[in-house]
Order: C-alpha cells, then sequence, then structure tokens
C-alpha cells in the first residue's frame, strides 16, 4: 500500500505497539526523587475536596462520577470494544459482561448518572499522590525516512533479530558488531529516530517513492534500560520541569558530536521485525485505537478493563489547558515504565500524534469500570 493510500484508509485509527518503554521513560524516571519539586497543578492535578487515599488502597469503590460532561468518544471505544472481541476470544468471554452493561449504558444516552442503573460497578483510582492525580503520558507509532540500501545521509541501519545466545550491548552494535550478517532492515538518516522507534515499540518506515513499511517489535538485547532524559536532566543540560521529547530532539540539534555517546550509555537496544498488516497491535494482540487505549500496569489494572478516563487537554507547547474530557478506553497494553498508578495513553501514528505523546506527562482521574 502507498503512503497516501494508507493515509486515506480506515486503517488510518487502528495502531500498535508491543510496548517496551514509552515516552514516559524519559520523564518519569526523571521525577522518582520528589514529584513535589513543582506545581502539579499546573499539569492538571487539582487537590480541591478531595479525601487522602493510603497507598494500600490502589482503588476505591464509589457509588458516583464527581464530575459532569459528555463522553467524547463513544463511537472509538465502541471500534475498541469490537477489536477486542474479534482478535482476544478470553479477553472478550472475561469481559463479556461489563462489556454488555456499559455498551447498554452508551445506547440509552451514555449518561454518567445513569451509569449504575446499568450494574455498572465504579472504582476510582488513588492516583500518585493519593488525592486521585493519576499520571497520564502519550505513546505513539512514529513514522521515519528511510531506504533499503544504505545511500548518502541514511546510513544508520534498522536491525532484524540476531541467532544466537550472544549479547550485544547498544555501543557494540554502533561500532559495527552486526555488520555484515544480512540483518539491516532499511537504513534511517537518524540515529536518534531509530533510538526513539526502540522506545515506542514499532514504527512505520517511509522508504521513498510512498512506499511505507511496518516494523513490528522483534526482540531485546537482554540489557536493562537506561533513561537518556534522566542522564539529560542529573548533566543539568534540560530542567526537569521540561523534559519532553522534544527537549531531547533540541538538545541534539545542538549537540550532534554528543548524541551518540548519550545513547550509548542506554545499553538497551531493540530489534525489529517486517510485519506486512497494518493493524498495529497492544500486548494483549489487539488493534489498538487512539485514544482509546492505554497501557497500564497489570497489576493493578489488567488488560480488557474498561476505563473513564478524565483526559487532561494540552496545547501545542505541552501547557494544560485548564480543563479535562471524559473518554473511555480499554488497557491493551503494558510498558516497563508504566508502573503503578500511571496509564501511557496511546495517541496515534506520525508527526502529530508523536508531538502530543511527547509533550504529555499530565494528570487527570481515572475510574475503572466493572
Amino acid at each position: 500500500m502507498s503512503f497516501s493510500a494508507w493515509k486515506m484508509s480506515k486503517k488510518w485509527k487502528i495502531y500498535q505497539k508491543t510496548t517496551l518503554l514509552s515516552a514516559i521513560a524519559f520523564i518519569t524516571s526523571c521525577n522518582n526523587t520528589s514529584q513535589n519539586s513543582y506545581d502539579l497543578t499546573k499539569f492538571g492535578a487539582s487537590y480541591t475536596g478531595r479525601q487522602f487515599i493510603p497507598q494500600s488502597m490502589p482503588t476505591v469503590a464509589t457509588s458516583y462520577i464527581a464530575k459532569s460532561g459528555q463522553i467524547i468518544n463513544q463511537q472509538d471505544f465502541l471500534t475498541q470494544l469490537d477489536n477486542v472481541r474479534h482478535y482476544s476470544t478470553r479477553l472478550a468471554n472475561q469481559y463479556a459482561v461489563t462489556y454488555g452493561k456499559i455498551t447498554s449504558w452508551l445506547a440509552a444516552g451514555g449518561r454518567l448518572q445513569e451509569l449504575t442503573r446499568y450494574g455498572v460497578q465504579l472504582n476510582q483510582m488513588r492516583g500518585q499522590d493519593g488525592y486521585q492525580n493519576v499520571m497520564m503520558t502519550g505513546y505513539f507509532v512514529p513514522i521515519i525516512e528511510a531506504r533499503t540500501t544504505p545511500q548518502g545521509e541514511f546510513r544508520y541501519p534498522i536491525y532484524a533479530i540476531p541467532q544466537g545466545n550472544k549479547k550485544y550491548s547498544r555501543s557494540e552494535i554502533y561500532q559495527g558488531a552486526l555488520n555484515g550478517r544480512g540483518l539491516e532492515l532499511a537504513y534511517s538518516n537518524s540515529l536518534l529516530d531509530n533510538f526513539l522507534m526502540e522506545v515506542q515499540g514499532s514504527g512505520f518506515v517511509h522508504i521513498g517513492d510512498g512506499n511505507l513499511r511496518h516494523f513490528a517489535y522483534g526482540d531485546k538485547n537482554g540489557y536493562s534500560y537506561t533513561s537518556i532524559g534522566r542522564l539529560l536532566v542529573e548533566a543539568g543540560e534540560i530542567e526537569k520541569e521540561k523534559m519532553s521529547v522534544q527537549a531531547i530532539r533540541q538538545w541534539a540539534e545542538r549537540n550532534p558530536n554528543k548524541l551518540q555517546g548519550l545513547l550509548e550509555r542506554n545499553q538497551s537496544f531493540v530489534y525489529f521485525r517486517p510485519d506486512a498488516t497494518f493493524d498495529v497491535k497492544g500486548s494483549a494482540g489487539v488493534p489498538l485505537v487512539a485514544l482509546a487505549s492505554v497501557a497500564s500496569d497489570r497489576n493493578i489494572v489488567p488488560s480488557g478493563s474498561v476505563l473513564l478516563v478524565e483526559m487532561p487537554l494540552i496545547d501545542h507547547n505541552g501547557n494544560w489547558r485548564g480543563r479535562h474530557e471524559l473518554r473511555l478506553m480499554v488497557a491493551l497494553d503494558v510498558g516497563g515504565a508504566v508502573k503503578g498508578q500511571h496509564f501511557d495513553i496511546y495517541q496515534g501514528i506520525g508527526e502529530k500524534a508523536g508531538h502530543q505523546a511527547g509533550l504529555m506527562k499530565h494528570f487527570g482521574r481515572v475510574w475503572v469500570l466493572n
């Protein structure tokens, strides 16, 4: 399929990621020591009228939603449920009753005050601070420029999975440990783009002449992940409050000779595999719908769970616009950096989705619906 045809197809809403680490890997690891070092209310958090919930209670049953407004993504959510039913019999059977109740509620108008009339049980997340402020970040599937052979600026390989048990570190791979083994799937013109595609776990590669290829997650090299965002903050290169994927890109543009050295400090490396489909899936094996699916910590929110999300709205610069919108989402993915009271919201594909994902490190409330 050509790039232009793909953009016009219905599949533009369905994306994938077998999440390894999301863009939050750049951010949350920078905030582990003290989340209160800056004003979280600037990022959508609220404390007015809230009661503290102890850490021993990750969710609390409630009889109503303390929020007014309408669900703005009913059709996308129903499409996501259809994907679950078609691709995961296990999850569809496990959550059949819940999906049925919520579908009936939506068909009757989806008014928040009527949720419990349909037998839906409400469990509110405690939030990272106990005041129901749940961390929300974003991830996406990138589109990067590449060629099938090295030529000019296109000299940075994207690798398939090597055979054998030997572990190669990122620095060894950059120094040519995999050269001459026929593992090069394509060559991009940006070492950083390759790295960010690894972070997202998959991506689309535009190889010229309108041709688009999908590279899905293949495997890891076995080394642990080190956040380059944390390294930059610790070195005083980027202020913690301003950390984002965009900030990392800007730093790389100013310091091209330091980029490879920075990336090599993260020894983890991701290999890819070609995927002929454009239906990209999360860890649950279900195609994802943008802004209707999340990566979650399955110890708290298992795959297949339905969430009512008070999603913070941000502007082009990542500033919270002072309001949230209500969306229904399904937990269908996981992430190495997605732990506890934190959801990584799937934003979509391409530059616009990537910009939004790279800036999102905000807060809102979440209710688990059963």
